[in-house]
């Protein structure tokens, strides 16, 4: 037997056996957590907006949403065309997010304000920040990704990536 399948197989064993004990239930498919909301369009760089699935956005109700902890340039704007195509191509229409709030769901607005994930995993709003396509911006009392924001922009400006070269005013 391979290595690897030994592992397989001693995983199994001890999933197997935890289940057993009660220590671990076995999630079907009904118990399973709803998906994400819904891509229905890319607005500009940080706005985006979704189809709910009864999570954060209630199911069927198509609402914007607000990337948390970000901000990118404003239509017509340095960097703008850029920083709302990188979105589109993280959050393409019709792909699943898993979403995240805050301490404020909302604001002024009414836009949901949220931490996003891509199908692929992809932490979207540190992303942006990471690649220059955004700056950090902290609105309290939304801070729960603080620390690895300010982390990607202070790396983004170093590298000079995306608007911390191609805008002069940076």
């Amino acid at each position: 037997m391979q290595p690897s399948s030994r592992r397989r197989t001693a995983v199994l064993a001890s999933v197997t056996a935890l289940v057993s004990l009660g220590v671990l239930t076995p999630v079907t498919p009904a118990q399973a957590a709803p998906p994400g909301p819904i891509v229905i369009r890319v607005i500009d760089g940080d706005t985006i907006e979704v189809r709910g699935t009864g999570r954060v956005v209630p199911d069927g109700t198509v609402a914007h949403v607000r990337l948390l902890e970000v901000d990118t340039p404003e239509r017509g704007a340095c960097y703008s065309r850029q920083a709302t195509a990188r979105t589109t191509e993280l959050l393409p229409p019709g792909s699943t997010l898993r979403t995240e709030s805050d301490v404020e769901l909302k604001d002024r607005y009414d836009r949901h304000l949220l931490y996003v994930w891509n199908e692929s995993g992809v932490f979207v709003n540190e992303s942006l920040v990471r690649s220059g396509h955004a700056k950090a911006v902290l609105f309290e009392p939304n801070d729960k990704h603080w620390k690895t924001m300010s982390e990607a922009q202070t790396a983004a400006r170093q590298a000079g990536a995306g608007l911390w070269s191609a805008c002069p005013t940076n």
